[in-house]
């Protein structure tokens, strides 16, 4: 409620928006796959699929973008206090960061599928910085089993 007063999350919502036409607005057809834009969308798709599942497209996205920031930190591309940054302002927009739905087989079978939906590459965003990414296309299942392993230890 006390982001609403202030203007936090619509000025969050506007500069999302203007990242995604910057992004989007010269690759009309597509041509550069590796966008920061697909941050969030790659385990979400199937989260919301799970029968019974009741996590909107939004809450799913967040809970990606949570478990790509722990991939991130796994790799080395960002420290545990750019981790905990993030974690604590999702945490007071009150968006969720973990579900119990989220287990190896659900996160394999979404690399699978976003090399089937990304023209035969993984392309999944995962940060370097708070505002930079970059796409990788070799994740592991051993990866994500340490990376739900860990999403398990934080306080959601």
């Amino acid at each position: 409620e006390d982001l609403k007063k202030n203007g936090v999350s619509s000025r969050i919502i506007d500069l999302s928006i203007q990242i995604m036409l910057e992004e989007l607005g010269p690759n009309l057809w597509e041509t550069k796959l590796d966008r920061c834009v697909d941050y969030g969308h790659t385990f979400s798709k199937l989260l919301e699929m799970v029968p019974g599942a009741d996590i909107f497209h939004g809450e799913a996205v967040n809970v990606d973008g949570f478990f790509c920031v722990i991939l991130s930190y796994l790799r080395g591309y960002v420290d545990m206090d750019t981790v905990d940054r993030i974690f604590k302002c999702m945490k007071t927009m009150n968006l969720p960061t973990n579900s119990d739905d989220l287990k190896l087989e659900l996160a394999w079978q979404s690399c699978q599928d976003a090399i089937e939906h990304r023209h035969g590459e993984m392309r999944i965003p995962l940060i370097t910085d708070i505002g930079d990414s970059i796409c990788v296309n070799d994740l592991t299942k051993e990866e994500l089993d340490r990376a739900i392993d860990m999403m398990g230890k934080f306080d959601h």
